[in-house]
């Protein structure tokens, strides 16, 4: 004897439970890997951009392509260049250069050699510690978990065609900072300090724009 076909209601169960089945599979996946344990590099870097954020001012001592060594300080703070009012960086090095990057149009630099002034603009920012600059990168990836690997107490990382090593103490503070493009390649050390107005005045009075 031939055995009867499923009813139409018999089928409708059998597809309905089978889509349910599949939508509560990829619900538990997804949830596992969005809520996966973030990996120790993301941890570290977090508490790392935590210390950027908390500093405007870092001095720094670097040498670039085995060139002689230079100490500068960079200053997060308010530039109105163009008359525009935007937040902004500026690094200062004791040989004379002055770089002005102000996002999304001024990047200026001025005095210094013109080997300092031929180099990459972010590779100077970079070795100079700025804040601003490492500190999104370093969040932005730790949010995303890509990017990011720790070997021993160095936070490596890439930004804009350059690659990022950071020396990390206890604290995951950035101590050291080294830094390599396709025609550069630079060392660091730095260390955060306290803004006072006679730092921001010394560093940033003779800007164009500085304190409008």
């Amino acid at each position: 004897m031939r055995g009867r076909r499923p009813g139409p209601v018999f089928v409708t169960l059998a597809v309905a439970a089978a889509v349910v089945f599949a939508t509560l599979a990829a619900g538990f996946t997804i949830q596992r890997v969005a809520l996966s344990e973030p990996s120790a590099a993301t941890f570290d870097a977090l508490r790392t951009a935590t210390w950027l954020s908390r500093y405007r001012l870092t001095a720094s001592t670097f040498t670039v392509d085995g060139g002689p060594t230079v100490h500068g300080e960079c200053l997060q703070d308010w530039f109105a260049p163009g008359g525009h009012r935007r937040r902004g960086a500026v690094l200062r090095l004791d040989d004379g250069l002055v770089l002005l990057d102000v996002p999304p149009h001024t990047l200026v630099a001025t005095g210094g050699t013109a080997a300092e002034r031929a180099l990459d603009p972010l590779v100077l920012l970079e070795l100079g510690g700025c804040t601003r600059v490492l500190q999104r990168r370093v969040e932005t990836l730790a949010q995303q978990r890509r990017g990011l690997t720790m070997s021993g107490n160095r936070l490596s990382f890439a930004l804009k065609g350059t690659r990022i090593s950071m020396t990390l103490d206890a604290q995951k503070a950035p101590v050291a900072i080294a830094v390599s493009s396709r025609h550069a390649r630079g060392s660091s050390s730095i260390r955060f300090e306290r803004v006072t107005a006679a730092i921001r005045r010394r560093i940033s009075s003779d800007l164009p724009g500085y304190g409008s």
